[in-house]
């Protein structure tokens, strides 16, 4: 497995893949990217900690590309400064047979964004899974258009997001399934918990199928915590506060869990910790 640097510039480099005026109303210059290369039939099991420090609006660009029949489980754990604001771009490229596991766990920031494009070639599998929660009184989003060009190919995304006092998490998830991706499988599936006052959670999960013999699954849901819960939990002697984590802490594990690494799984699970 290959990581390299390969770009470092500003916008209008021909490597630039996104335009910021798709997501943004005003400009931001790009200040680092990094590639990430499976070479043929490869395994690896790689941790992205990003806790970037600059204070200007910038992106940061990573781009992915899983040859032929290679398997990359990637976990990123970004935690962001109440006062900062940044944008992650993401490019994926899976090549035919390759599986790409991919958990992204955001926590907080200002302006916290990560925007994730996937390409998936025949018979390529891509699932992604993570956590996206802000409880300091900013915005962090989540993202993802995926596109199933192959046949026989299967994504599926799963997102849970969490928002505390003041503070608002969005997750967009698109997939498309190209006329030329026969019997594939498409999946989306975001929950959200609004733990805050005046927290406010965004979903929008939208699936589009164009191939004949593919299947889609899609769901969105969003809650408060419960009083009856909290009601339950001070009837067994837990404090009112003791009784609010416990609820946070059992929606976050249903994604944490997935994690397979157990050291990996412990470090994010203390990066939540309030």
């Amino acid at each position: 497995m290959a990581i390299h640097s390969f770009l470092k510039a500003e916008k209008g480099d021909p490597d630039w893949q996104f335009t910021p005026d798709d997501y943004l109303e005003k400009e931001f210059k790009i200040i680092d990217a990094s590639t990430v290369e499976l070479t043929e039939g490869k395994q690896e099991f790689v941790v992205l900690r990003q806790a970037p420090a600059e204070k200007e609006l910038l992106a940061k660009h990573l781009k992915i590309c899983l040859q032929n029949n290679s398997h990359l489980d990637l976990i990123i754990l970004n935690e962001l400064d109440p006062k900062l604001q940044q944008v992650f771009l993401y490019d994926i490229h899976l090549k035919t047979g390759s599986n790409l596991s991919l958990g992204l766990f955001v926590k907080d920031g200002k302006f916290n964004k990560h925007i994730i494009q996937v390409v998936q070639d025949e018979g390529s599998t891509l699932s992604t899974y993570g956590l996206i929660s802000n409880s300091v009184g900013g915005d962090t989003e989540v993202i993802s258009k995926v596109v199933q060009n192959g046949p026989d190919s299967m994504s599926n995304q799963l997102f849970l997001g969490v928002s505390g006092d003041d503070s608002q998490t969005v997750f967009q998830g698109s997939t498309l399934v190209d006329e030329s991706a026969e019997y594939s499988q498409a999946a989306i599936e975001n929950s959200n918990l609004i733990a805050g006052i005046n927290g406010r959670c965004f979903s929008k999960p939208e699936v589009y199928i164009d191939s004949e013999f593919s299947v889609s699954a899609m769901g969105s849901e969003t809650n408060t915590i419960s009083t009856e819960k909290i009601g339950y939990l001070q009837t067994r002697g837990i404090s009112e506060y003791d009784a609010q984590c416990i609820i946070i802490n059992s929606f976050r594990n249903q994604v944490i869990n997935l994690i397979q690494d157990s050291s990996v799984r412990e470090e994010v699970k203390e990066m939540y910790v309030d």
